[in-house]
């Protein structure tokens, strides 16, 4: 499993460690989810004006889940934090309205899948968010965020910004459940569409735990340089 054991929550609870991972996380996340969404992985692309903004908005939006993190309700994942997200994602996209979409009645993903009607939108996440607090609750952590990042998507809530918008949650949800983070490399950037495209759980599933396994080794290394040298870490300005 990727769960974050006593000896890695031990440093998330010192400050400066804790700050560097996020930091660093960040950093990673965002630019992974703009490669993904856009494919912008040149250094042409990145220094882009419109894609500088688009990596600040996204920055953004994390630090507002981040802020939540330590948010004990029974269900702290609410449409009007999902909502606030997606604004913030979308805050210097052009002719993108906030809130959820209002427009593309009959629309499809990708061409070929069904998206909800703006009409339905409202009841389709309010039904998401009781499906995954409730009988989604007891399924394995993975499994229960497969089938969110899927079912989100097939909504497609927002006018645009929705597959950043569910990695964002997707690893809201992990941290908050003590599990390592996922980070979804670029050269897998169609497997995973596919996969998503034809409601492929067990496949975005295995994808998920096993990126979060990688990040685990990706935080136990940290720890040990962090250990190695704390003289030079704490010199760190987060």
């Amino acid at each position: 499993m990727a769960k974050l054991e006593d000896n890695h929550i031990k440093y998330f609870k010192d400050p400066k460690f804790y700050g560097i991972y996020l930091e660093i996380l960040n950093n990673r996340l965002i630019y992974s989810n703009n490669t993904i969404e856009n494919d912008n992985s040149s250094i042409d692309a990145l220094y882009d004006y419109a894609n500088v903004l688009s990596l600040k908005d996204n920055y953004d939006a994390f630090q507002i889940l981040l802020c939540k993190l330590n948010d004990t309700s029974d269900r702290p994942l609410t449409e009007e934090l999902i909502i606030e997200v997606a604004n913030t994602i979308n805050k210097h996209a052009e002719f993108i309205s906030n809130g959820y979409r209002k427009i593309g009645k009959g629309q499809k993903l990708d061409d070929k899948f069904p998206i909800s009607d703006p009409e339905n939108i409202e009841i389709d996440m309010k039904k998401l968010l009781d499906d995954y607090y409730g009988k989604w609750s007891n399924l394995d952590i993975f499994e229960r965020e497969a089938l969110f990042n899927i079912e989100f998507l097939r909504i497609h809530p927002f006018e645009d910004g929705n597959g950043r918008t569910s990695r964002l949650l997707l690893n809201f949800n992990l941290l908050r459940q003590l599990h390592a983070p996922v980070i979804i490399p670029e050269q897998m950037r169609k497997e995973y569409f596919y996969a998503r495209n034809y409601n492929d759980v067990n496949w975005i599933k295995n994808m998920f735990k096993d990126r979060s396994k990688k990040e685990l080794i990706a935080i136990e290394k940290l720890i040990e340089s962090y250990e190695l040298d704390k003289e030079k870490y704490n010199k760190f300005q987060i």
